[in-house]
């Protein structure tokens, strides 16, 4: 029987988090399709993970093309948007695409991230045939109101076309890792003596 040898294992990766809450967002929208039950929170999730995920990729970004990037950690993610256009040469105009839905995002992120309370009160006049088709809907708050498949599907779509254009524009060494989660390794034979 021959002894076990030992090998020696080494593995590097530029962890993104902008990987991982970009498909999260793909996958809760694919699943809000479906319409299955609780449809509603997958496109919540879609739409809250998009937000998320323009922070996480202006993050990972900016360490890469700033030498004091923490220093504007505190800074929102629309300011971070528009310091990475600038540095990164894109034209940054804020009422066009990507940057227009990643504004939006951002709002909607805002919205999640400091919820508060709301009185809903509606009346309306309506007819039997109304009443006995939405008889258990309830009344939506603001927040509610933004979550729906149009939403939620414009919401992946701008993370991953902000995504492109920042990453496009970036000199190609800079950008390894930020394309794609992917990492390099290589294993050998360890010699203990």
């Amino acid at each position: 029987m021959k002894p076990a040898r030992n090998l020696k294992r080494t593995q590097e990766r530029n962890f993104s988090a902008h990987h991982m809450l970009i498909r999260t967002a793909s996958l809760a929208n694919k699943r809000a399709k479906k319409h299955e039950r609780g449809w509603m929170y997958d496109e919540l999730t879609a739409m809250t993970f998009s937000a998320l995920a323009i922070e996480a990729l202006c993050n990972s970004i900016g360490d890469r093309v700033f030498s004091d990037w923490d220093d504007y950690d505190s800074s929102s993610p629309s300011a971070k948007l528009r310091l990475l256009a600038d540095r990164l040469g894109l034209k940054y105009v804020k009422d066009k695409e990507p940057w227009s839905t990643a504004r939006w995002l951002v709002k909607f992120r805002n919205l999640i991230a400091h919820a508060k309370p709301e009185l809903i009160v509606e009346e309306k006049l309506i007819t039997q045939e109304e009443l006995d088709k939405r008889l258990f809907d309830a009344p939506k708050s603001k927040l509610e109101k933004w979550i729906n498949a149009g939403n939620a599907d414009r919401a992946v779509r701008g993370a991953e076309a902000i995504k492109e254009a920042l990453i496009r524009s970036m000199p190609p060494e800079e950008a390894l890792g930020l394309a794609a989660d992917a990492w390099t390794g290589s294993t050998r034979l360890h010699n203990d003596a």
